[in-house]
């Protein structure tokens, strides 16, 4: 079963692209005591070490980051300006709350102003902001008071949230889904392993700056050189009204058959779907024509690793109100325990004569 402080933890911590230290910090906590070695990339990725019997390396990665925004300026009235970090929808913008953390660790919340509707046209009602031009109020009346409460340029911003069990408790409503519930599956597998002995030496990885441009996996996936590598991610659900399609909240783990930066290994893929028959995981198939993950980076190292993308499905992606079932958190760990736990020399070597 699903460790909801640790998920309410992991989810609600501020992290959003190129400042991720918070993050990488409450990982580490959870996972010192699973893993034999700590390492970390020079963007600030981090990455337990599990020692296996054998050479073969076995990469897993969820990146930390969340998207948010940067104070761009600060005008006379006050008002923060800001400048999107990763993919925004105008539309989740107008009175939500933020919050800027200072140079100096100071959180001060602000709330993105919106226009009330009196006495405007049903076109101007209905006109969405582009995120770029929004502005964020944090209730004071100069520029200077501003500049007195530590705020600069550069600053990061990060939406606030609450952590919600919802009407079905196993669905949970939070932020920073994408892709903390990666992370949060990660250090769940350590957990899990951290007294067996396995064949493969398992890297798990809390990578950067995925969300503007897939950074931390580049790094990372050239400091380790795997054999194999599977990135954990959230994907679109498809059950909302008007939706089609077969992924779907509670359905299980989600194997990815391609999205836009990558095509499943073959090989990997056949070797995931046996071992979910085999013990009874809940699965289903995605495929997406757009968007991409660590994946679109890790297949790439060097002269190509083996690889794939597990997903957990969810709603209201890049919101900051996203949902999750915790059935398919589970699925996800116990295939990927499930995998560790059967790899070795032989199903590795069928795996790569599959493409072969």
């Amino acid at each position: 079963m699903a460790d909801l402080e640790m998920l309410k933890k992991i989810s609600l911590v501020n992290g959003i692209s190129g400042y991720e230290k918070q993050v990488t910090r409450l990982m580490k906590s959870y996972i010192e005591d699973c893993v034999d070695e700590i390492q970390y990339d020079q963007l600030g990725s981090l990455v337990g070490v599990k020692k296996g019997e054998s050479d073969l390396k076995v990469l897993l990665t969820g990146h930390v980051d969340e998207i948010g925004f940067i104070v761009k300026d600060i005008d006379e009235g006050g008002f923060i300006k800001v400048q999107p970090v990763g993919g925004w929808m105008g539309q989740n913008l107008p009175s939500s709350l933020m919050c800027i953390t200072t140079r100096d660790g100071r959180e001060i919340k602000g709330v993105f102003g919106s226009v009330p509707p009196h006495g405007k046209s049903l076109e101007e009602r209905n006109k969405v902001v582009d995120p770029k031009d929004s502005f964020l109020d944090i209730g004071v009346l100069s520029k200077q008071e501003a500049l007195d409460l530590g705020i600069h340029k550069g600053d990061p911003i990060t939406p606030v949230s609450e952590f919600t069990v919802m009407g079905n408790e196993k669905c949970l409503m939070s932020k920073a889904w994408d892709d903390r519930i990666g992370v949060a599956v990660i250090i769940e597998v350590l957990r899990q392993l951290k007294n067996e002995s396995i064949y493969p030496t398992l890297y798990g990885a809390g990578t950067v700056q995925e969300e503007v441009g897939l950074r931390g996996a580049k790094t990372v996936g050239q400091m380790i050189k795997p054999d194999i590598a599977l990135a954990i991610d959230v994907t679109f659900s498809q059950d909302l009204p008007g939706e089609k399609g077969d992924v779907r909240l509670g359905s299980g783990v989600a194997l990815s058959v391609m999205d836009g930066s990558v095509i499943a290994h073959s090989g990997l893929l056949k070797a995931l779907e046996n071992i979910c028959e085999k013990h009874q995981i809940a699965y289903q198939l995605d495929m997406i024509a757009a968007g991409g993950t660590d994946s679109g980076e890790l297949s790439k190292v060097e002269a190509g690793v083996m690889n794939i993308t597990l997903s957990i499905p969810s709603r209201y992606m890049h919101s900051h109100h996203t949902i999750i079932n915790c059935d398919d958190f589970d699925a996800t760990v116990q295939l990927l325990v499930e995998f560790i736990r059967a790899l070795n020399q032989d199903l590795y070597v069928a795996m790569v004569e599959d493409k072969r």
